[in-house]
């Protein structure tokens, strides 16, 4: 066979064509062409002698065969080769073994695609032309068939003119959004029913200084709204912190983010319903039903009624709102009239002066644990970035200003009437102590007003947390986290019944689980509280440091962020001090929900190390059980079958690497990546970018790595029309950075996440 293909009338052909100084690219490519057929001539591919194969080889060197050989390094039998020419030596022609290395000149095209031919020829492939080796070599490679994803390609999107005008028209399409108080009532009721579970809390840990630490609670949340509002700006997207540090930082913080989210919300919920129940059953003793089954019954209430809609939700919550606002002003007005005409001289007011701490440092105590127990008097304000996408966002920030002012002047006149009209040792063991201020200030019926507020405003409580884990979980869902399903909408009203239903699931597994005690269950909301908080300033944070450019007005500064740091540690160390089992309940409810997630975005992962200690186990080799490898690995594909879109401006290899490790490491589900270039003209697209993409395509074969280029301005509209061409959701795509001045939110993109 070698001697036919030296005898090979075409030989000297090609001889004459690598000899001419003119030659053309077209005379390059029919070389090549000519010696990939004599390469395949009679289907054999052992002509070509390997250049530094394993057999070449001591026992102790590296396996480096799939590398391409230097063009010096082959043999004359091996090239191409002119005749020589000492005028071109260096150049064409082949430089003699001692010439010195900057003599030797860079080979050819016709040359470089040679050698380029003789490595991809050299390579021991399957029948299935896989990526693997079948030497043993310490460089990660693929340990089985199933592992290999397939080869990439490359293709121009074809969308045309029409194709940009329906994104436009789906992207400009009406959203629903709430009026201003619809969409304050939702969080407005948690922080303003408050009164009725947080007061004598904190007035059994700062007596009566209990009206200064809930004024000042409510003024230490004014180092968080700036956070929240430069987070708003930047990511308008529903699912507060999950969305911020997936944004910001990675799928593992995302995880901890959603985890501390659901878990505040589902604890809201719950507080909520049992402090509901807890309050009917101190009124009237003599119900026939328990606490416990009231509990239950208001949760799945409320699940039924967030089964109308959010709107019609935010409807209700809202009237709700009023109504409070409403009742807590009567009480107020009662109280100030009892007070001025039954006790002139204040005289329970100084008796309960005159039980204050007497020393410094008791003082300083009191109001210390006092103001760290008050932030359970502003629970709620946390909620208000989970249902980001319908609050205007002209509205937000006074939003966040009224919902401070509220429990500002709420907590703090209630507190201090209730100092003013009933003695500490009332406020402190009493149960219903405004349902009692009530019955003293304006008589039964001001009692059974207060009373019906209670559970109404309550009971919007749940609502709260309801609305906040079901936002989440759509969140979730659309971004495959969870399961698309709990997405789906009932068809008449729109809301996502089974988000609905495995929220009031949640709630009630955590009252069961808490053993049905009210008290643990607001040892979990208070440090789930502090800890989404916090979260909030580590969002900030990130923001700043690796997210620079995404950053949009207004912006919060250093100090800021460092005092809102200071304020939530401070705080969660001094509940913590005050009942150590809050943070053991907390973390074991945290672990579980955590662990949840993991299990479920995960399955790719643990599915391939079921897979390995499968294969490396006599199980795979047993006749019972050898057949269970095909349905694990058809499970494994069904689990690993994403399509992930990457939108890349420039050529840079490095930058393509980063974000291939990113989406390997974030998207475990990802089996084949997808590199978009919007051009507006053909000559404008960077030349390397079929190279490298061709190149990481080869360096990871468990990833299939596409190209494609589409036609069009990087903008909202291009992205939604890619979406549809490609049949790849916007939540699936990834950009790799976008500047200051890019004219577009981040949240008009619908889910795209920035990677850089």
């Amino acid at each position: 066979m070698a001697d036919t293909k030296r005898d090979d009338p075409d030989a000297p052909s090609i001889a004459r064509e690598e000899e001419s100084h003119g030659h053309s690219h077209s005379h390059e490519m029919r070389v090549i062409s000519s010696v990939v057929a004599r390469a395949d001539h009679g289907g054999e591919r052992h002509d070509f002698p390997r250049v530094g194969t394993p057999q070449d080889k001591g026992p102790c060197d590296d396996d480096d065969s799939g590398a391409a050989p230097h063009w010096n390094d082959l043999t004359n039998h091996d090239r191409v080769v002119a005749p020589r020419d000492p005028d071109r030596e260096g150049d064409f022609g082949v430089a003699p073994a001692s010439a010195p290395i900057t003599r030797q000149g860079l080979p050819s095209f016709a040359q470089s695609e040679f050698y380029t031919i003789v490595r991809r020829q050299r390579r021991e492939r399957g029948e299935d032309n896989l990526k693997m080796k079948v030497s043993h070599s310490r460089v990660p490679q693929l340990n089985a068939e199933w592992e290999f994803s397939g080869w990439g390609s490359m293709r121009y999107l074809d969308i045309s003119p029409e194709d940009h005008k329906d994104a436009e028209t789906r992207l400009n399409a009406p959203r629903e959004v709430l009026r201003h108080l619809s969409a304050m009532s939702v969080s407005g009721n948690d922080v303003s029913g408050s009164v009725f579970y947080a007061l004598p809390v904190v007035f059994a840990a700062a007596g009566v200084y209990s009206p200064l630490c809930l004024l000042t609670a409510s003024l230490l949340l004014l180092f968080f709204r700036p956070l929240l509002l430069e987070l708003a700006a930047t990511v308008r997207i529903n699912g507060s912190n999950y969305v911020y540090l997936l944004q910001f930082s990675g799928k593992m913080l995302a995880l901890v983010g959603a985890a501390a989210t659901l878990l505040d919300a589902v604890a809201t919920s719950t507080v909520s319903a049992a402090t509901a129940s807890a309050y009917l059953s101190a009124e009237f003793h003599s119900m026939p039903i328990s606490t416990t089954l009231l509990t239950v019954l208001f949760l799945v209430a409320l699940g039924v009624v967030a089964l109308a809609g959010i709107r019609e939700s935010a409807s209700a919550t809202a009237a709700v709102f009023i109504f409070h606002m409403i009742a807590m002003a009567a009480l107020a007005v009662a109280c100030i009239v009892h007070w001025a005409t039954k006790d002139p001289h204040s005289t329970i007011l100084k008796q309960n002066w005159a039980l204050r701490p007497g020393s410094v440092g008791e003082t300083a105590s009191a109001l210390f644990y006092g103001v760290c127990v008050a932030f359970l008097g502003v629970t709620g304000f946390e909620c208000t970035p989970s249902y980001i996408e319908v609050i205007r966002p002209k509205d937000y920030p006074s939003i966040l200003r009224n919902l401070i002012a509220v429990s500002a002047i709420l907590n703090t006149i209630i507190s201090f009437l209730l100092c003013a009209l009933l003695p500490m040792s009332t406020i402190i063991d009493g149960t219903n102590v405004l349902s009692a201020l009530g019955r003293l200030s304006g008589g039964n019926w001001l009692r059974i007003l207060v009373l019906v507020d209670a559970v109404s405003v309550l009971l919007g409580g749940i609502m709260t947390g309801t609305v906040t884990t079901i936002q989440l979980l759509d969140r979730m869902a659309n971004d495959h986290i969870l399961p698309h399903w709990f997405s789906l909408r009932l068809p008449v009203t729109g809301s996502q019944h089974i988000a609905t239903l495995f929220s009031s699931g949640l709630a009630l597994l955590l009252y069961v689980g808490s053993g049905m005690s009210l008290s643990t269950v607001s040892y979990v909301f208070s440090i789930a509280f502090l800890f989404q908080i916090l979260l909030f300033a580590v969002s900030s944070l990130l923001l700043k440091l690796k997210r620079p450019r995404l950053s949009r007005p207004p912006h919060a500064g250093m100090l800021t962020l460092l005092m809102a740091f200071i304020v939530v540690i401070a705080t969660w160390v001094g509940n913590v001090v005050i009942a150590p089992i809050a943070l053991g309940v907390f973390s074991a409810s945290f672990v579980v929900v955590l662990a949840s997630l993991l299990v479920i975005s995960a399955q790719p992962t643990i599915l391939r190390l079921v897979l390995f200690f499968y294969s490396a186990s006599p199980l795979s080799r047993w006749a019972i059980t050898r057949g269970w490898q095909r349905h694990l690995v058809s499970w494994y594909k069904s689990r690993r079958a994403a399509r992930i879109c990457v939108w890349i401006k420039d050529d840079d290899i490095h930058v393509m690497l980063r974000a291939l490790l990113s989406v390997q490491k974030n998207v475990p589900d990802a089996r084949t990546v997808i590199f978009v270039h919007a051009y507006r003209s053909i000559d404008a697209v960077p030349s390397e970018l079929h190279p490298n993409a061709r190149l990481l395509d080869e360096a990871f074969p468990t990833i299939t790595v596409d190209l494609a280029f589409a036609s069009g301005n990087f903008g909202p509209a291009l992205v939604e029309a890619t979406s549809r061409t490609l049949d790849v959701p916007r939540s699936r795509m990834c950009v790799i950075s976008l500047g200051r001045n890019h004219p577009w939110e981040l949240s008009e993109y619908g889910g795209l996440r920035v990677i850089m």
